[in-house]
């Protein structure tokens, strides 16, 4: 009879299971007062049974659920219009258009306002967050920003500074770099040998006449070459990893240099001026110093706390080992 009962107040709500509940304890409570002595030796131990007591508890925490979430839904489906939220839209009209809203346009925002938020709270409802990658994306930038303003760096002193300048002059040192002329030969015409023998022919010549206005004709080089001065990273950027990178920073200045290749064929170069690398002076890289050590110093407070975040769950891969809870993986 009680099972029975039980499934009946399950599918009538938690009101149901509680009446239920009470009913069968004023039930139990009337049995063992109408029954004398031997009655209530009958129903002592059920009065101590585990089972009946973890029932009562699991309906009293389910009808509390209930009610809470009752009071709650009401709660959530409200969007509250206050004055504090009516200056962040006036602040933020500002911001955007530079002009204060009067109380028509005003009233156009609040409007506005509302429709997103329903329509922000429908999206969350049904899960639209999930399973974006635009969304997730715009939220990890979110904690990323909060991250940085709480690992903020105080400035450096002098001392550090000029430490840190010491310790990092690859921050602080000027490459070389080059303005040449060039010859070039293209590999496209006749294939590489035959650019190779007009390169020869040209250098032969170019050595023999002493007017520098006077140049043997070449192919048009296929890409545009930078104006201003050349440094060795954009040389392997134009011309690949090829003998001619090196010789743009080997080759005596003012002087035709012997062939060499390139990517796309053979060249005659003549470097027109080289500057060598060089160290820029503490007091003209100060500020350069700073913000670079404030960035170092930013950057493994955010790694920090990120290590700290990870920490917080355990990494399961299927191609890893022995993973443990917030450990990152070997590889």
């Amino acid at each position: 009879m009680v099972i029975a009962d039980l499934v009946c107040a399950k599918q009538s709500g938690s009101s149901g299971c509680i009446a239920l509940m009470t009913s069968v304890t004023t039930d139990i409570r009337r049995s063992t007062g109408n029954t004398g002595p031997a009655g209530k030796a009958l129903f002592r131990p059920l009065l101590r049974e585990p089972l009946l007591h973890f029932l009562m508890f699991g309906a009293v925490i389910f009808a509390v659920a209930h009610f809470v979430q009752r009071f709650r839904a009401p709660v959530e489906r409200q969007i509250v219009v206050d004055e504090e939220l009516q200056r962040r839209i006036v602040e933020r009209n500002q911001a955007q258009s530079g002009i204060t809203p009067g109380r028509e346009q005003l009233e156009r925002l609040v409007e506005e306002y509302i429709d997103d938020e329903v329509m922000y709270r429908e999206a969350m409802r049904m899960g639209l967050d999930r399973e974006d990658e635009i969304v997730r994306r715009r939220l990890i930038q979110k904690v990323q920003f909060l991250q940085r303003d709480l690992a903020a760096a105080p400035k450096p002193g002098e001392s550090e500074l000029r430490a840190y300048y010491a310790a990092h002059p690859q921050l602080f040192t000027s490459p070389a770099d080059v303005t040449f002329e060039q010859l070039y030969f293209s590999a496209d015409q006749g294939g590489w040998a035959e650019a190779e023998a007009r390169a020869g022919h040209a250098y032969e010549q170019v050595e023999r006449v002493t007017t520098t206005s006077i140049k043997p004709s070449d192919d048009a080089f296929p890409f545009q070459i930078p104006s201003g001065d050349l440094t060795r990273v954009d040389a392997g950027r134009l011309f690949g990893d090829t003998p001619i990178v090196d010789a743009l920073f080997s080759t005596a200045e003012g002087r035709w240099s012997a062939p060499v290749r390139s990517a796309y064929g053979w060249h005659l170069i003549k470097i027109v001026h080289r500057r060598v690398s060089s160290t820029t002076p503490f007091d003209e890289m100060r500020g350069q110093a700073e913000a670079a050590f404030l960035q170092e110093q930013a950057t493994a407070a955010e790694r920090h706390e990120l290590e700290a975040l990870r920490a917080r769950y355990q990494v399961l891969r299927s191609d890893k080992e022995d993973l443990r809870p917030g450990k990152r993986a070997a590889g």
